[in-house]
C-alpha cells in the first residue's frame, strides 16, 4: 500500500479525533480506514468499535470492498456478516478478536441498536450528511478513537460548528490548510487532541497526470460540485456567479504599459486611461469573516475597466478598526495610487455606512484633500450589477491585475443561494467595492 509522508504523519499523530477534509479522490476514507483505523482497533482498549456511512451499501462499496483499496482488498482474512450471526445480530465484521459494527446513520432505527455501548475505534464516512443525532450521541463521548473524513460543503452546517471547527492542524501542515478554512477553524474553540488535516489529489500516490486530468474536466467549474470536490472550497452557493478566466487576469506591467513585452524601459509607451475611480465597501463586525474592501480602478480608451489595486482589512484581526481609522486608511490608498497612477476625483463609499462617509469627510476638511467621499450609487439592482459584469468579462472589458489576489478569489467562490435566484453574502466585499467604482460610469465600458 502506498502512502506519502503527510498520511504517515496523520499515522503517527496521537489523536483523540482526527478530521479528514479536502478533495475527492484525496485517498482519505481509503488510507485511513486501511492504516490509522485498524491500528487504533488494537491499540483501543475495548474490543467493540464502529463503521458508519450513509448505508450500510456504502459501508460495503466505500470501505470494504472498492475493488481496489478496500479493508476486504487489503486484509482478505477479515470475517463479514452483513446479516450479523448467531452470537450478534447487527451487521458486523470480525476482525480476530475484535467486532466492528457497521451501520448507516440515514436509517436511526438501525443506528440506534448500535449507540448504547462504548466503542474502542470509531470510523465515519462522509461526516457532513450525516444524522446530527447520531453524531452528538457518538461524541458524548462513547469512544477512545474517533476519525471522520468529508469533502468539504456548506460553512453553516451544524457539524462543523459542533465538531469539525474544534480541530486544529499540527504546526508541520498549517499552511497546507487553505485560508477561508482555517478562517473557519477559528471561529469555534479547540478542542485539545483533535487534530485537523486537508488532503488533495497531491497527496494521493496513486493520482497520476492522466487521473488528474480526468477529473478536472469531469465537472463544469461554475458548479457546487467542481468548487467542493475539485476545489476544496467549503461554501453554500449552488453555483459561481461569475467566473473569470486567465485571459482577464493581467500583469502590472500590462496594466501599465501598451506595450509590456518590450524589453527597453525608455521606450515603453504609457497606457491611457480617461479616469481613476475608487470604491469603498465596510463591515466593522469582529465575528465574521466580512472585510473593509478598498478598490482602486481605472477606465481606458478602449472601454475597459481595470481593477488595478485592492487592500482588506478585517476586524477580527488583533485591533479593532474604527470609522476614523478607515478614514486614514482610505485617504492613504488613494493618495498612494494617485502618485502611482494618476488622479482619482471621487471615491464612492458604501452608501449604508453614513459613519464612515461622515469621517471619510471630517478627514478631508482637516488635510485638505484633492478627492470627494460620496455615497455609492445603489439604484442598478444586483443582479444587473451581475448581468454588466459578466457581459464585460465575456468580451474582456473587465479586467483584473494579478496582484489582486482576493479580489480573484472571490470571483471564484462567489456563488448563488439555492433555491433562489439571489447571490450569497459572503464572497463579496471587494466585488462590491469594485462595483460602486464602476456603477457611475457604466455607459463608458464594454463595447
Amino acid at each position: 500500500m502506498k502512502i506519502t509522508q503527510k498520511y504517515l504523519d496523520f499515522l503517527l499523530t496521537d489523536s483523540e479525533v482526527d478530521v479528514l477534509e479536502g478533495t475527492t479522490q484525496a485517498g482519505k476514507t481509503t488510507t485511513a480506514i486501511s492504516s490509522k483505523f485498524l491500528y487504533m482497533i488494537k491499540k483501543t482498549k475495548r474490543n467493540k468499535h464502529l463503521i458508519a456511512a450513509e448505508s450500510l451499501g456504502t459501508v460495503m462499496s466505500n470501505i470494504l470492498s472498492t475493488g481496489d483499496c478496500g479493508l476486504m482488498d487489503n486484509f482478505p482474512d477479515i470475517e463479514v456478516f452483513l446479516q450479523g450471526n448467531s452470537k450478534q445480530k447487527l451487521p458486523h465484521i470480525k476482525i480476530g478478536d475484535d467486532t466492528v459494527y457497521l451501520v448507516g446513520y440515514s436509517d436511526a432505527a438501525r443506528f440506534k441498536k448500535v449507540l448504547g455501548g462504548q466503542f474502542g475505534a470509531v470510523f465515519i464516512d462522509e461526516v457532513n450528511i450525516a444524522d446530527m443525532g447520531f453524531i452528538r450521541e457518538l461524541f458524548l463521548p462513547r469512544f477512545e478513537y474517533c476519525c471522520v473524513t468529508l469533502n468539504p460543503d456548506n460553512p453553516d452546517k451544524e457539524i462543523y460548528k459542533e465538531i469539525i471547527n474544534r480541530s486544529r492542524p499540527i504546526e508541520k501542515y498549517r499552511d497546507s490548510v487553505p485560508n477561508h478554512i482555517w478562517e473557519e477553524l477559528l471561529k469555534a474553540p479547540e478542542q485539545k487532541h483533535w487534530h485537523y488535516w486537508f488532503f488533495n489529489f497531491d497527496d494521493n500516490p496513486t493520482m497520476d497526470e492522466a487521473k488528474r486530468e480526468r477529473l478536472l474536466h469531469s465537472l463544469l467549474p461554475e458548479t457546487r460540485e467542481y468548487k467542493t470536490k475539485i476545489q476544496g472550497i467549503r461554501t453554500k452557493g449552488v453555483g459561481l456567479i461569475f467566473r473569470l478566466p486567465q485571459a482577464n487576469i493581467v500583469s502590472e506591467k500590462w496594466a501599465m504599459y501598451t506595450n509590456p513585452d518590450e524589453q527597453d524601459l525608455k521606450r515603453l509607451t504609457k497606457r491611457t486611461y480617461v479616469r481613476y475611480t475608487c470604491g469603498i465597501d465596510t463591515s466593522y463586525s469582529s465575528k465574521s469573516d466580512d472585510t473593509f474592501a478598498f478598490i482602486w480602478g481605472g477606465l481606458t480608451r478602449g472601454n475597459e475597466y481595470v481593477v488595478l489595486e485592492e487592500e482588506v482589512y478585517n476586524n477580527r484581526d488583533s485591533f479593532t478598526l474604527t470609522p476614523s481609522d478607515i478614514a486614514i486608511k482610505v485617504s492613504d490608498f488613494v493618495l498612494r495610487n494617485q502618485q502611482k497612477w494618476g488622479i482619482c476625483p471621487t471615491v464612492f463609499v458604501d452608501s449604508a455606512d453614513q459613519a464612515t462617509i461622515t469621517e471619510c469627510q471630517k478627514y478631508k476638511r482637516v488635510h485638505a484633500l484633492n478627492f470627494n467621499f460620496v455615497n455609492a450609487y445603489k439604484k442598478t439592482k444586483i443582479i444587473d450589477r451581475i448581468n454588466l459584469q459578466n457581459g464585460w468579462i465575456a468580451t474582456k472589458k473587465y479586467l483584473v491585475v494579478d496582484k489582486c489576489e482576493q479580489h480573484i478569489r472571490e470571483h471564484n467562490l462567489y456563488s448563488w443561494l439555492p433555491n433562489k435566484d439571489e447571490p450569497e453574502d459572503a464572497n463579496d466585499h471587494t466585488i462590491n467595492a469594485s462595483q460602486y467604482a464602476f456603477l457611475p460610469f457604466k455607459e463608458k465600458i464594454g463595447k
